[in-house]
């Protein structure tokens, strides 16, 4: 299957937090990445809440699922080259690089992530450092992946009970890696975000 639909909460952790984490999950791995992210000049596609990038030479499509309540975020998340042209619009095209440069799609920023994957019961935990040249932004990702828009409602339950239970702050909010760079880095394109109300 090329398309799943991501639901993730994003918290962020104390020290002790992550030494809990540490201590009960089973450690799947780390590595480091390097995410660049595509769009037009006018912000087409992320105001739009579509989000294309390429990581380590694959391109990513993640399109936000809307109309549903809930306070987690939510993306059907596409790999398939021929269905990342059809979402975009561009499906008379045959190939994704070209198509993007013919369609003035450009990039628009690119950091590089370590990032630390464990597994508690069903859920992942992605603990993320992400370097923008001049500081460092850390984050956490509580993520289960469903196959069908009617498991969204029941996957959020479970990880907001998931973080209670393991006692984290999910209350106080916290940015994704992109807006937090984008927050320092290009203003103009996160105050666009903020208009479009795809950044609250």
């Amino acid at each position: 299957m090329s398309s799943m639909i991501e639901v993730e909460k994003k918290i962020a952790l104390k020290e002790s937090d992550l030494k809990a984490i540490e201590r009960v999950g089973t450690f799947l791995g780390s590595r480091i990445m390097t995410d660049t992210y595509f769009d037009t000049s006018d912000f087409r596609y992320t105001t739009s809440d579509i989000w294309l990038r390429e990581r380590e030479c694959q391109f990513e499509l993640k399109v936000g699922i809307n109309g549903l309540k809930g306070e987690i975020d939510r993306y059907e998340e596409v790999t398939d080259e021929t269905e990342i042209l059809k979402k975009l619009g561009l499906e008379k095209e045959k190939e994704l690089s070209r198509a993007l440069v013919n369609a003035k799609i450009f990039p628009y920023a690119t950091f590089q992530t370590v990032r630390r994957k464990y597994q508690i019961e069903e859920f992942t935990i992605d603990l993320d450092l992400a370097y923008f040249d001049d500081f460092i932004y850390r984050t956490a990702e509580i993520e289960l992946m469903v196959n069908s828009v009617g498991k969204i409602a029941q996957a959020e339950e479970a990880i907001n009970k998931f973080i209670e239970r393991l006692g984290f702050d999910h209350k106080r909010p916290i940015k994704a890696k992109l807006i937090e760079f984008l927050s320092q880095k290009n203003p103009t394109h996160y105050q666009a975000l903020v208009a479009s109300g795809i950044v609250k």
